[in-house]
């Protein structure tokens, strides 16, 4: 009986673990003029524990403050999840974007996950925390297709 209890939220998983986030192929086609929008690619990385895997982020814009951030990471090379997150944006003197942003992900899943990061042209660079984990985002836009 444990054994049922532990397959069947990774069989709950698996046909959702494609990679990709939700609306990545019209994120891949939105015009980066606002600095945000756009389809992103890279890694992120845990601190305490240095694993580390793939970060794809589809970004929408929801006001003409915030945007949606919505994430899918892997992990273990077989595993994955995503969650969105809305961002607030500041534009800073040099030209960069600080964004900050936050979402409760329940008991499960590491409680509030927050994150704050810059972006200065086409990288992202961002840290996380969340009760489970905190560490890095590194982050690229692609190009518009």
């Amino acid at each position: 009986m444990p054994s049922r209890l532990i397959l069947l939220p990774l069989l709950l998983l698996i046909p959702a673990c494609t990679g990709w986030p939700p609306g990545w192929q019209r994120a891949k086609r939105l015009p980066t003029a606002d600095g945000l929008s756009g389809a992103w690619m890279g890694t992120w990385r845990s601190t305490p524990s240095g694993h580390t895997g793939k970060l794809r982020c589809a970004v929408f814009p929801k006001s003409p403050t915030a945007w949606e951030y919505r994430y899918r990471a892997t992990w273990a090379k077989i595993l994955c999840a995503g969650f969105p997150v809305t961002c607030t944006a500041s534009p800073q003197p040099d030209g960069s974007i600080r964004l900050t942003g936050s979402r409760d992900l329940g008991p499960l899943f590491g409680g509030i996950f927050t994150h704050t990061g810059t972006v200065t042209g086409d990288q992202l660079h961002a840290t996380y925390q969340s009760t489970a984990d905190h560490g890095t985002l590194t982050l690229q836009r692609l190009a518009p297709r």
